[in-house]
């Protein structure tokens, strides 16, 4: 199985509406997440947390090693929010974590037909909303983790009100949590379609020289997508040019991927 649609969820009530919509079967096998697939998607629920989420991630790409070239990567999950209507959903256009202050900033497609907003990643649910965004407890764990598995474009969170200042988290429960995500699955479903139709704009790997560096060194599945990455931004920046790696001293991974990256960290681009 080569998926290159992964979709992480804290709750089961967050991903039963997907989980039907798309008729997803449950792994056979035992694991610590429960994960649903179909032949080109993994669904993953994670548990609630920051922490939970990224080891839900780990987990999941070394099930599944990505042998595509470009796996879109989406969370979906509740959020609070001091004014917003219960029920309406966001693509989040910042991140922020919300115990070190690290921001992140996903590349959104163009017409995505959402309304977008930051969202703050805290470690505890939040009952006093001091600022103009949302508060979930998963996004900047997400995103950060996914950075190293994918490319940023093909990165994205989803989050759907379920607490304001005139709601509490108090009246949250799995019922309205499946009812407030089953008004957007088609919407989703659209917005899956329209950032896999960005994998067709983004440089392709040389099979060939990552086969041939993979035989010649160890790379475990991070530095596997760093390689690959690497890889593409080479191709788009020396597409007549061959990458001269045997030119070099490197005795390992490591130093073969921080060399590919000084490399084009030196390589004048212009527009």
């Amino acid at each position: 199985m080569s998926p290159s649609v992964f979709v992480f969820i804290a709750l089961s009530s967050e991903a039963k509406p997907l989980i039907q919509r798309w008729g997803l079967k449950q792994h056979a096998e035992t694991h610590p997440f429960l994960i649903y697939t179909d032949s080109d998607r993994v669904l993953v629920i994670t548990g609630i947390g920051s922490i939970a989420m990224a080891g839900a991630i780990g987990y999941a790409m070394a099930i599944y090693p990505l042998r595509s070239q470009h796996c879109l990567m989406l969370n979906l999950g509740i959020a609070g929010h001091r004014d917003n209507a219960l029920g309406s959903i966001y693509l989040v256009d910042k991140i922020i974590n919300g115990e070190n202050n690290k921001k992140f900033y996903p590349q959104l497609p163009k017409r995505i037909g959402f309304k977008t907003c930051a969202v703050k990643t805290m470690q505890k649910p939040q009952n006093n909303y001091a600022e103009d965004c949302l508060y979930d407890m998963e996004a900047a764990g997400f995103y950060e983790l996914c950075s190293k598995f994918s490319s940023s474009e093909l990165i994205h969170s989803l989050k759907i009100v379920s607490d304001n200042s005139e709601s509490s988290i108090d009246n949250i429960n799995a019922s309205k949590v499946e009812g407030w995500i089953s008004l957007h699955v088609q919407a989703i479903d659209e917005l899956i379609s329209l950032i896999r139709q960005r994998t067709q704009q983004l440089p392709t790997v040389n099979q060939s020289l990552f086969h041939l560096l993979s035989t010649q060194f160890h790379f475990t599945v991070s530095s596997a997508v760093r390689l690959k990455n690497l890889l593409q931004r080479w191709q788009l920046l020396h597409p007549d040019a061959e990458l001269e790696w045997q030119k070099i001293p490197a005795r390992n991974a490591k130093e073969l991927l921080n060399w590919i990256e000084k490399e084009l960290d030196e390589t004048d681009f212009y527009l």
